[in-house]
Parts: structure tokens; sequence; C-alpha cells
């Protein structure tokens, strides 16, 4: 009987050890659970936040790093395309007379003016008498590679150009009366400032620079060489010639005036 009693004592203290350790063990389970998700769980997470912020952050100033830089592009174009467009008057050429002579060939009565980016006239006017009914406007130019003129170089920022010579088209271009004021080389538009000895290298050797395409690599020029823009004159009628930054040269008449004014040299 005492055997039994011992047995089933020992059986009881046997349960209440289990029950305790699995009432400890969900206990410690239980604490193990809340700490994790009221404690851990919570902390990996704002970690996570904390990333996703600095990757948010990264982004943002990456975005906004472009928009600026495409906002400066768009405006360095704005100014490149201006200053590519931007047009320096050089010249006026008025039509006095246009008739038949005695021998039954046209011919034209011209007043050519040289004059500077705001149309002051540029020395004295020079008067010639052409044969035909359409007069050519003999140039020289040097036209530089466009980026600089974007850049505004200070010697590059927009092509040279002088005038050399008029004819008619009844006329040979060996016929042709010479522009130029003087035998220098430079040319008097250019003698309004301070000549550099960049553009003395171009004009003083000009035919050469024209056949020596390492020269022109070196001096940043993408075209040299002789233009001559021409138009069927009007009597009455006065022509302006117009040079734009990049080269490209324009004759176009302009509104008569009655201000004797050179048929409106401010017109532009």
């Amino acid at each position: 009987m005492t055997s039994r009693m011992m047995e089933n004592v020992k059986t009881v203290n046997s349960a209440v050890r289990t029950a305790m350790m699995v009432t400890i063990a969900g206990g410690l389970g239980y604490v193990t659970w809340f700490g994790y998700h009221n404690y851990i769980v919570p902390g990996m997470k704002a970690k996570e936040a904390v990333a996703e912020l600095e990757t948010l952050k990264s982004e943002y100033q990456s975005i906004s790093s472009k928009l600026e830089t495409t906002t400066a592009e768009k405006e360095r174009l704005a100014t490149s395309v201006k200053l590519l467009k931007l047009d320096k008057r050089a010249a006026f050429i008025e039509v006095m007379e246009k008739g038949i002579d005695d021998q039954k060939q046209p011919y034209l009565e011209v007043r050519f003016t040289e004059v500077d980016p705001a149309g002051n006239p540029i020395g004295t006017s020079k008067d010639f008498t052409l044969r035909g009914e359409t007069f050519f406007i003999d140039t020289w130019m040097a036209k530089f590679q466009d980026r600089y003129i974007e850049e505004e170089d200070a010697l590059r920022g927009a092509s040279l150009f002088k005038f050399k010579r008029i004819f008619g088209d009844d006329e040979k271009p060996s016929e042709a009366q010479s522009l130029e004021h003087s035998s220098s080389e430079v040319p008097e538009f250019y003698k309004q400032k301070a000549v550099s000895d960049f553009e003395k290298q171009i004009w003083s050797d000009f035919h050469a620079v024209c056949n020596d395409p390492a020269r022109q690599d070196e001096l940043g020029i993408r075209a040299v060489g002789g233009q001559a823009p021409h138009i069927k004159a009007q009597e009455g009628r006065t022509y302006k010639v117009t040079i734009r930054a990049t080269g490209d040269i324009s004759l176009n008449p302009i509104e008569k005036t009655t201000d004797g004014d050179l048929g409106g040299r401010n017109n532009r």
C-alpha cells in the first residue's frame, strides 16, 4: 500500500513538474513572441523605412540634378541659337541709276557704303558704274566651328569677312572693281577695334589658309573662301548686306525712306 502511494506521489510530482515546465515554456514563448512583435519587428520596420527614405532622397536628388542640368542645357541651347542667328549689318548698296548706254548695253550706277554693326558708315562711300542689270558683291569669309560661336569665344565668336570687289553680270569677275579702302590686308570693318594677331594671321595669308586643311583645323576654321551674293537691281532701291555670326550672307532690299539716311539704315 505504501509502495503504491509512493508511486502515485511520484506520478503526481512528475505531472506537476511537467505542467510547470509547460507553463514556464509557454511563458517564455509568449515573452519571446511579445518582445519580437513589439520591439524587434518595429525596429526592423524602422530600419527598412529609413533605408527606403534614403533611397527616395537619393532618387529625388538625382532627379533634381537632372532637372537643373536640363534647364541649364536648354538655356545654353537657347543662347547658342540666338548667337548663331545674330546678324551684323555690313554694307549698303544704293542703286542711283539704271539704264541703257549708247552701245545699247544695260548699266548700273551704284554707291557702296560699308557700315559698322550699328549701321554707321565706315570711311567714305564709293561710287561705281557696272555693266549689266545684276550686281555681285565679292566677299572673303573665314567661318569658325559653331562651338566657338556658341561659347562666345573671344577670337572665334563670329565669322571674319571682308569685301573685295563689285561687278555686274555683263562683266567678268577679273574686271571687277575693288571695294577695299586701302591696300591693307585688314578689312576696314575690323579697324574700328583693336585687330588681334589672330585676325592678322588669317587675312595676311588668306589663300594659303584656304588651301591648308591642317592650318584651318589649327585655327578652328570650318570653311574658308569667297562668296558673291547678287541680286537684279531696281533703280532707286537700297540693298543691305548682313553677315550672320555663322558666316551666312544675305542681300536684301530695305524700305525706302524720305529722310535721306541710306534708305533706312537703322532698319534691321
